[in-house]
């Protein structure tokens, strides 16, 4: 997460921090405002963690150095007053030699700024301006004003670090929206199912307004945020008639080992058919601010409802092996990752271990590569197939420049023994899969299959995480 400070004043800035307030964007970044009163946050009550609130003269350089202590990626000046302005950009150019600055200008002030690079003018009069001359008859409209104008066409530079980038066109889901152009070093090309997508290309996406927000969202997601983009939480429930003493301990380890590694915010817990035992109270003293119980005296069936999901921010399930079969349907339904715990600990786990398909392999690679790299795991791919054809080169090629990314090593294996009968009798993997409608089918129909997903229950002692195939994204 970026830091982003705010300078804000008048009636344009109170206007941008409501859009700001209620953008989905904005959990993604940390964000200091400072005003010179209350009354240009807007009235309703915000209680955003990753924003903080300050009511004083930023004018003063004094009063800025005692109050700023954190480092800004990005500074936003939004002021009513010209000469304010320039005293405080003149003063944050003081604190922060190198701090990048966008600033509104509505007097015409780019000269004053000119030998600055670090600060960007937005020039409230060309942009009125530009707008206004749409509305005239037989002039072209500019790009973001295309089509409907609701957000149908948008345009997006994949950064450093982004799971989109070393990916295929053809091998990342798109559902209800498309990838129409790619722009790179001042030329473009209409993009095809082969074309590898690079960091630092700019994208032209069309489809739902809707869904190109959440596209928009996970291209710029920075690395190291597993479980996000499925939700910030991790959840647990405990059935402590269906599960033994020993099983709800283990659970309980390792989900609190989870909690600790990952970058997850908070921990769910949920107790139903509630006994008095040891277990019972260890569960109860693991309340905190960051980890919730809620003991359930009246349900008695595991729930597993997508909607209490959604409303808890949940990004990771976990579960056993025996839950885990019970209930796959409706964990499936859910569309969130599933942990299922395998049955020697979670600390004993050195390798992440990927067995699927080439097109499953590259769609959840950025998932793959970020849980490892906050995991500490090493990576191996097992290619399964007695030749390497073009895909195949494809998928190799795109994990060596993950790794590159993620500055995590990828052990490519090209084998053509199959891989279950190796790792059967391993106990120290995390084995990444596809969480499909081949996961859903029976043993008996699954037992003369040749495809590794169906046949996932051969390492079913080990640890295992179902991805989703989400199809928004």
């Amino acid at each position: 997460m970026k830091n982003i400070l705010i300078i804000a004043d008048g009636i344009l800035a109170k206007n941008f921090l409501e859009r700001l307030f209620n953008s989905k964007n904005n959990a993604l970044h940390n964000y200091t405002v400072i005003t010179y009163n209350e009354e240009t946050i807007p009235s309703w009550d915000v209680n955003f963690e990753n924003f903080i609130f300050y009511n004083f003269d930023p004018t003063s350089l004094g009063k800025l150095k005692l109050h700023l202590k954190s480092e800004f990626e990005q500074a936003m000046v939004i002021m009513q007053n010209e000469f304010d302005i320039k005293c405080v950009c003149e003063n944050l150019r003081q604190i922060y030699p190198n701090l990048d600055m966008d600033v509104l200008d509505l007097w015409g002030m780019g000269r004053y700024f000119s030998g600055d690079n670090h600060i960007s003018i937005i020039d409230a009069r060309k942009i009125l301006s530009s707008r206004f001359m749409d509305f005239l008859p037989d002039v072209p409209v500019i790009a973001d004003n295309i089509g409907m104008g609701v957000g149908e066409i948008m345009e997006v530079q994949v950064p450093n670090g982004s799971s989109y980038a070393y990916r295929h066109v053809g091998n990342i889901r798109k559902k209800r929206w498309k990838i129409a152009m790619i722009y790179r070093k001042g030329s473009y090309t209409i993009a095809t199912a082969d074309d590898l997508i690079m960091p630092n290309d700019t994208l032209l996406i069309v489809g739902e307004p809707r869904i190109l927000e959440s596209v928009f969202r996970a291209i710029k997601k920075e690395p190291g945020q597993f479980p996000n983009p499925f939700g910030n939480n991790i959840y647990l429930e405990l059935d402590m008639k269906f599960m033994s003493k020993n099983e709800i301990d283990l659970l309980i380890d390792d989900t609190i080992e989870l909690h600790n590694r990952l970058n997850n915010k908070k921990l769910f817990i949920k107790v139903i058919n509630p006994t008095l035992c040891s277990n019972f109270s260890r569960i109860k003293e693991l309340k905190s601010n960051k980890i919730f119980i809620d003991i359930d005296y009246f349900s008695t069936k595991i729930s597993i409802n997508k909607s209490k999901m959604n409303e808890l921010d949940i990004g990771l399930v976990i579960t056993n092996s025996k839950v885990f079969n019970h209930y796959k349907r409706g964990f499936e339904a859910l569309k969130v990752p599933i942990l299922k715990i395998g049955k020697n600990g979670f600390k004993i786990l050195k390798k992440g271990v990927i067995l699927g398909d080439k097109t499953d392999a590259e769609s959840n690679s950025s998932v793959i590569m970020d849980c490892c790299k906050q995991l500490d795991f090493s990576i191996d791919f097992y290619h399964f197939d007695t030749k390497i054809d073009n895909d195949s080169k494809k998928v190799i090629e795109h994990f060596k420049s993950l790794s590159k990314i993620f500055n995590k090593k990828v052990n490519i294996i090209n084998d053509d023994i199959n891989p279950l009968l190796k790792l059967r009798n391993t106990d120290d993997i995390l084995q990444f899969l596809s969480f499909s409608n081949k996961i859903l089918d029976n043993k008996f129909g699954a037992i003369f299959s040749k495809d590794i997903n169906r046949l996932y229950y051969i390492l079913d002692d080990n640890y295992q995480l179902f991805i989703p195939q989400n199809d928004k994204i």
